[in-house]
C-alpha cells in the first residue's frame, strides 16, 4: 500500500469582481463545500489549519496537509449462494462465473464466506486509492454548484453560469499543478495581482508562500487582516483630526469586500452641509458612497470623512479632490429632500397617507395612524402614562413615509419624522416618540428610551400582529413579509424592559377592537396570536439562559405581565435547584394528571369532616399553614421566598401520596379528595405549573 503525500493545496477562482454584501458567504460556503467533499471522499487533510481566503476579485482555498491520493482499500463482495452458484455435478453456474468476472478471478480463486443464511461465493477485492487530481476538480464543481449565488451570469458563448464570470483558476498541491478545468479555464500557477500596482499574470512558485507572494502583487488576501487594516487606518485618520471615525460592522464588511489593497484618505466637504440633519449626511456617506463619517468629541457630525481607496496613489490631494466631488451631489441631494420637506405642511402629509395603501384588507397608512394613535392611549390609560401625548404621537408616527428624504433613504423613517415635527412645533415628547418608534429594529437593538416612545413602538406591532393575522397572512416556514416574527419579539422585550405592569392578553384585545372597523376578528385570530406571541416569548426565555423545563412550567401557568413572569422565572430556577424540589414536581406531575382526568371538574370545597386518615388532616393543616405565610409573598411578587415555604411541603405530600387512596370508591370522599390536591395544585400555580416541567 503506497504512503500518501501531504502538502498543502491551493485552489483560487479568479473572477470579475464580486458581490461584495454576499461575498463572505460565499467564500465560507465554498470553504465548508469543499472540505466536506474531502472528508467524504477520503482525501486526509488538516481542517484546522486551513484557511478561507477572498478577496473582491478571488476566492481562495488554502488547505492543509492534503493527502495526494485517497487510501486504498480492500472491498468485501459477497457473491451468488453456493447452492445456486454450481450445478448439480458441480460444475459453475452464470451467476458463479459472472461473480467470478466481475471481481477478475476465476470461480477457483474465490473464497467461501459462512453465515447464519448459508454458504456464499465471496471475495475480497484490492481497490488502489484514487490520485487527488482526479478526485479534486469533480469535488470543487460540485461545491461551487452548491453555492447560495440567487442569480447566476452566463458569458460568452459558455453553457455553464456563476455569480461572475471566471477568468483565471490555480490549483497547486505543493508545487505541482494539478490538471483539471472549472468554468472553461484550465488550471495553472499563474494568478494574476493588483489592477494598477500589479497588473496582469504572475507565477506562483508552491502553494506554500500564497498569501506572502499576493502581497507582493498588492492583494491582501486574507479577509481578516484586511478588514484589521482598514479599521486601524480609518481610526487613525479620525483621531489625527481629534474625532472618531464612525465605522459600523455592516459598512467595514461591505468596504473589505470591495478593495484588495487599502488605502485610508482623508476628505472633507463644505460645513454648509451641516445644516441637514446628521443622520441623513451620514446615510449618504455609508450607504450611497461608502465612506466613513468623522465625529467629534461630543458624538456630533464633522465636516471630514474617510475614504478607503485601493490604491497607493502618488497625488493624494487630487485623490482626496476626486472623493469630494463625488460626495457632493450626495450630499446636495440630501439638502434638497430636507429643505422640499419642510416646505409642506405636515396636514398634507396626513391626506398623502390615507392614498398610501398599507394592506389591502386593512386599508391606508393613513388608517393605520389612527388606530395606533387611539391604540397607544389606551396603553397609556392603562399604565399610568400621558393618553393625549401618547395619541399624538400615535397620529404623527407614519407621517415621514411620505416625504422626500425617506423616499430616498427608507431606514431613515422615524428619524426623520421626529426632526421635522419639532421644526413644525410639536412637542420634544411627540417627536422623540415618533424618531424612535421602530426601535428595537434588529437584534440587540434597544427599546425606546421614552415612556410615550415605548407605547407607540407597542401599538405598532400590535396592531400588525393581529391585523395581519386576521387577514389570513400569518407567518409561514421562512416567509414573513410583514416581520410578524421580529413584531412579536419587539412586544416581548418592551413589555419586560419597560416593566410595564401589563399582560400581553389585553393588550391583544384593545388591538382587536381598533381593526374591526376593518375586518371581522373570530375567537381562531386570537388563538393563533397568543400561540405566536407565546413562541416568541419561549424562545426569548431560552435565549436568556432559562432551562426547557423551567420555561414550561411557567409559561403553562396564568400568564400575567411580563415582569411578573421574569421574577417567578427566577424563582423556579432557584427552586429546581432544592433536594425537595424533583420529589414536589412529580408530585404536581401526579396530581395534574389526576386532575386532568376528570370530567366533571372538581370542586373546591373541601370537607374536613370527611377525612378518615391523619395523613389527609396533616396535610390540609400544613397546606393552610404554607398559604397563609405564601399569600403575602406572592403579592409582593416575593416568588423566590415562596417556593421556599413551599418545599416544606414535600414530607405530608409524600405521606400522603403513600397512605391515601385519592380514587375513593365513596363519591363524597372521593371528590374531597380531589379538592384537596386541587387547593395544593394552586398553591404552586400561582408560580409556575411543574405539572408541565418536561
Amino acid at each position: 500500500m503506497a504512503e500518501a503525500n501531504h502538502r498543502t493545496l491551493l485552489v483560487e477562482l479568479g473572477c470579475e469582481e464580486l458581490p461584495p454584501l454576499a461575498l463572505d458567504e460565499l467564500a465560507h460556503a465554498f470553504f465548508h463545500g469543499v472540505c466536506e467533499g474531502l472528508a467524504a471522499a477520503g482525501i486526509d487533510f488538516d481542517r484546522d489549519a486551513s484557511r478561507c481566503l477572498y478577496t473582491p476579485r478571488r476566492m481562495s482555498l488554502l488547505l492543509a496537509g492534503v493527502a495526494d491520493r485517497q487510501p486504498d482499500r480492500v472491498l468485501e463482495r459477497k457473491g451468488p449462494a453456493v447452492a445456486a452458484a454450481f450445478d448439480a455435478d458441480g460444475n459453475p453456474t452464470r451467476a458463479a462465473t459472472g461473480f467470478a468476472s466481475s471481481v477478475g478471478k476465476t470461480v477457483d480463486e474465490l473464497d467461501r464466506l459462512e453465515t447464519d443464511k448459508g454458504e456464499w461465493l465471496y471475495c475480497q477485492v484490492d481497490e488502489p486509492g484514487a490520485p487527488l487530481s482526479q478526485v479534486l476538480f469533480p469535488l470543487l464543481q460540485s461545491a461551487l454548484d452548491r453555492l447560495p449565488v440567487p442569480r447566476p451570469m452566463r458569458w460568452s458563448d459558455h453553457s455553464f453560469s456563476f455569480v461572475r464570470p471566471v477568468h483565471w483558476l490555480v490549483v497547486l498541491h505543493g508545487d505541482q499543478v494539478l490538471d483539471g478545468a472549472l468554468y472553461g479555464c484550465t488550471a495553472a500557477a499563474v494568478t494574476r495581482g493588483h489592477r494598477i500596482h500589479a497588473p496582469g499574470e504572475h507565477a506562483l512558485a508552491g502553494a506554500d508562500g500564497y498569501v506572502e507572494r499576493l502581497r507582493e502583487l498588492y492583494v491582501q488576501v486574507d479577509p481578516a487582516t484586511r478588514r484589521d487594516a482598514i479599521r486601524e487606518q480609518a481610526e487613525r485618520l479620525g483621531a489625527a483630526l481629534g474625532g472618531t471615525t464612525r465605522i459600523t460592522d455592516a459598512l467595514l464588511n461591505e468596504v473589505n469586500n470591495l478593495v484588495e489593497w487599502p488605502i485610508a484618505v482623508t476628505c472633507a466637504f463644505d460645513p454648509v452641509f451641516l445644516e441637514v440633519p446628521a443622520e441623513a449626511l451620514v446615510a449618504s456617506m455609508e450607504s450611497h458612497q461608502k465612506f466613513f463619517p468623522i465625529l467629534d468629541a461630543k458624538g456630533a457630525l464633522t465636516a471630514e470623512f474617510v475614504v478607503i481607496a485601493n490604491i497607493e496613489s502618488t497625488n493624494v490631494p487630487a485623490m482626496s479632490a476626486g472623493f469630494e466631488r463625488v460626495i457632493r451631489p450626495r450630499l446636495a441631494d440630501a439638502r434638497f429632500f430636507w429643505e422640499q420637506d419642510l416646505a409642506r405642511p405636515l396636514a398634507d402629509w396626513s391626506k398623502t397617507l390615507d392614498r398610501v395603501v398599507f394592506q389591502k384588507e386593512l386599508g391606508t397608512v393613513g388608517d393605520k395612524s389612527r388606530r395606533i394613535a387611539e391604540l397607544s392611549a389606551k396603553i397609556a390609560e392603562l399604565v399610568g402614562e400621558d393618553a393625549a401625548t401618547a395619541r399624538r404621537a400615535g397620529e404623527c408616527c407614519k407621517l415621514d413615509l411620505v416625504s422626500e428624504m425617506v423616499g430616498e433613504f427608507p431606514e431613515l423613517q422615524g428619524t426623520m419624522g421626529g426632526y421635522y415635527l419639532t421644526r413644525a412645533g410639536e412637542s420634544a415628547d411627540v417627536a422623540e416618540a415618533v424618531s424612535e418608534h421602530y426601535r428595537p429594529r434588529y437584534a440587540g437593538d434597544a427599546i425606546p428610551a421614552t415612556p410615550t416612545g415605548r407605547l407607540v413602538a407597542l401599538a405598532d406591532r400590535l396592531d400588525t400582529l393581529v391585523g395581519i393575522f386576521a387577514a389570513g397572512l400569518k407567518p409561514t416556514g421562512n416567509k414573513d413579509p410583514f416581520a410578524l416574527r421580529r413584531a412579536a419579539l419587539g412586544i416581548v422585550r418592551m413589555l419586560e424592559e419597560a416593566g410595564l405592569a401589563v399582560s400581553p392578553e389585553p393588550l391583544l384585545t384593545l388591538a382587536a377592537e381598533g381593526l374591526r372597523q376593518q375586518l371581522e376578528i373570530g375567537e381562531d385570530v386570537f388563538t393563533d396570536v397568543r400561540g405566536f406571541l407565546r413562541e416568541r416569548l419561549r424562545n426569548h426565555l431560552l435565549d436568556g439562559g432559562a432551562t426547557t423545563r423551567q420555561v414550561n412550567a411557567v409559561l403553562a401557568a396564568e400568564l400575567g405581565d411580563l415582569p411578573d413572569l421574569r421574577a417567578r422565572l427566577a424563582a423556579v430556577a432557584d427552586f429546581m435547584g432544592r433536594d425537595e424540589a424533583e420529589a414536589l414536581v412529580a408530585a404536581n406531575k401526579r396530581i395534574g394528571n389526576i386532575l386532568k382526568k376528570q370530567n366533571d371538574g372538581v370542586s373546591g370545597e373541601i370537607d374536613t369532616e370527611l377525612f378518615s386518615l391523619d395523613e389527609e388532616r396533616h396535610l390540609f393543616e400544613s397546606v393552610e399553614t404554607a398559604r397563609k405565610t405564601v399569600e403575602p409573598l406572592f403579592v409582593e411578587g416575593a416568588y423566590q421566598q415562596a417556593l421556599a415555604t413551599l418545599a416544606g411541603l414535600r414530607e405530608p405530600v409524600d405521606r400522603y401520596f403513600d397512605s391515601v387512596m385519592v380514587m375513593d370508591e365513596d363519591a363524597a370522599v372521593r371528590a374531597n379528595r380531589l379538592a384537596q390536591l386541587q387547593s395544593l395544585k394552586s398553591l404552586f400555580d400561582r408560580v409556575a405549573d411543574f405539572s408541565q416541567a418536561d
